[in-house]
């Protein structure tokens, strides 16, 4: 992002400024699938891979969460993050201690805390009950104090406020800010609510999915939700696949997880507890057959095809949603 590229060179320009040598930058090297974003301060960048490099073990949460952080950004006597606050259906909200867990973390540690979401689902936008978040802010204090430069969007491709001091609390600050911006008020739940991923998340099924989230707010129990995500790039993930495929139903995944868990598992877990509160419907290039036999979505073409669909199963008099920027909203009901 544009505005991000600019701070670190700001950043980068007062540090020197200020007499420091020496200006480390890192970035995260995702297990998935998901587009890297290049641009000109990606040279220079370390690339901090979970599935190797040198990691150092900072201790152990208590929720038993071996924590192995990157040991070159560990030595770091000064450690400044830059982050963007961003709805996440595991811990809530990106922007907070996410940095670190998963962002310098090894695969193993990233899988125990993700494998805390078989205890529950977290609810959309929750930070005070969260496992993972939790956990990730205990691991995030072992690694000492990060200052923390933290960007709010505002849904058009620009900044819609910024906040900067230690990470924790700029993170606590910067939730209810993007609240603010972001969760639109509703008067009541919808019969049928139609998200769109966006282009990013969009782009296939793994990620695609975690935008659910954001419309469980806004839907009545057992209501339809119908996700737009053209999924261009295919499933994202072969450990989702693998589980979403072996195990149809949750009680069985829920049980098999609490012996083995695997990274890609937990997003499986994740579409399973949202068809058991919801109907959802996908809007995609997949083929029918990994729609419906995969993941047990009802597969269409088109959103208005989708949207039809649902009133014959909702009634003509259904109440229906729109939700244009669906990896951003979180809709919330205030009745009138």
């Amino acid at each position: 992002m544009h505005v991000q590229q600019q701070a670190i060179e700001i950043i980068r320009t007062k540090l020197v400024s200020l007499g420091v040598t020496e200006v480390k930058l890192f970035s995260r090297s995702r297990t998935s699938n998901v587009e890297a974003r290049a641009s000109s301060v990606d040279r220079g960048v370390k690339s901090i891979d979970p599935k190797g490099g040198a990691f150092t073990d900072v201790g152990k949460t208590s929720q038993g969460t071996s924590v192995l952080l990157e040991s070159e950004l560990l030595a770091c006597d000064v450690k400044i993050s830059l982050s963007m606050v961003t709805p996440h259906f595991a811990s809530g909200f990106t922007g907070g201690p996410d940095i670190l867990l998963p962002g310098a973390s090894s695969l193993e540690t990233i899988a125990k805390n993700r494998a805390l979401m078989v205890k529950g689902v977290p609810n959309p936008g929750q930070t005070v009950e969260n496992l993972v978040l939790s956990d990730a802010f205990e691991a995030y204090k072992m690694a000492g104090v990060f200052y923390s430069l933290t960007f709010v969007p505002d849904g058009w491709g620009g900044i819609d406020s910024v906040f900067s001091g230690e990470l924790e609390a700029v993170f606590r600050e910067a939730v209810p800010r993007y609240l603010q911006v972001h969760s639109p008020r509703v008067d009541r739940r919808s019969d049928v609510v139609v998200v769109a991923a966006g282009r990013l998340l969009g782009m296939d099924l793994y990620h695609g999915v975690r935008v659910l989230s954001n419309a469980f707010g806004a839907v009545r129990k057992e209501g339809t939700i119908i996700l737009v995500a053209e999924c261009s790039k295919g499933i994202g993930d072969q450990g989702f696949l693998e589980f979403s495929r072996r195990f149809p139903e949750k009680t069985e995944l829920v049980s098999e997880l609490r012996h083995k868990f695997k990274l890609g598992s937990h997003v499986s877990l994740f579409l399973q507890d949202a068809l058991e509160r919801h109907r959802i419907q996908l809007v995609s290039v997949l083929p029918d057959l990994y729609a419906r036999d995969s993941f047990r979505l009802k597969p269409s073409r088109t959103a208005s095809g989708a949207v039809q669909q649902s009133i014959r199963v909702e009634g003509k008099e259904a109440r229906i949603l729109i939700i244009t920027r669906g990896d951003l909203t979180l809709p919330t009901v205030t009745p009138a």
